[in-house]
This record gives structure tokens, sequence and C-alpha cells, in this order.
């Protein structure tokens, strides 16, 4: 539900970092969470510029494309992630986890170019 007010430096910095921690909790329940907010920063993180949050830059008017520093938190540290928590062993934590991973599928929309 924050997602949208967030900026790349929060979630790479603050929120990213504890969910890595997470992956591991004993608590299957905990993982499955995990794994479905892991979908959630994928949405935002492909319409996520370098600056700002989706809700501002929508305020704002910007045509908004997610950066490519967000696409390579996508594939170099949630994806690995969800990789482990696919194959977790419980079924609840590799379904949600395996739903996650479908919303990145290959990376969805292109990174803004940069010059």
């Amino acid at each position: 539900m924050l997602a949208p007010v967030l900026s790349l430096a929060v979630i790479e910095k603050q929120i990213l970092p504890q969910m890595d921690t997470l992956v591991t909790d004993e608590i299957p329940n905990i993982r499955f969470n995990i794994a479905k907010s892991y979908g959630v920063l994928i949405e935002t993180l492909k319409r996520l510029p370098d600056s700002g949050s989706i809700q501002s830059n929508e305020a704002d008017g910007k045509d908004m494309k997610g950066s490519t520093h967000g696409f390579t938190l996508i594939e170099e540290r949630i994806m690995p992630n969800l990789q482990k928590l696919m194959e977790d062993d419980d079924v609840d934590v590799r379904y949600f986890a395996s739903t996650a991973a479908q919303v990145y599928s290959g990376g969805g929309s292109e990174p803004m170019q940069t010059s």
C-alpha cells in the first residue's frame, strides 16, 4: 500500500534489506507475505523513475517509465530471493513466490533509456 509513495532510494536502502532478512524466516506465513510483497515491489519498480515516487510523478503529470536501476534491483535483489522462495518446503510460500515472479516475467516494461 505504501509502495507508490516510496522513492527508489528508500526501496533500495531501507525496504529491500529488511525483506532480504525475512526470506529465511522460520515462519512460513512471514515468507509467503514477503513473496507477495515482492510482487508489489516489482510492479512499483517497473514504473518508478530515478527520482521521486510514483505518486509524486503522477501528480506532476510526468511520464513514468521505470528506471534502469529499478530493473537492476528487480533482477539482482528481488528475483534471486523469489527463486529461493519458489524452492521453499511450504506449498503456500512456493505458490506466492511463483505468482510474484510472474509479475516480472522477464522484464515487462522496458526501462527508460539514458543517454
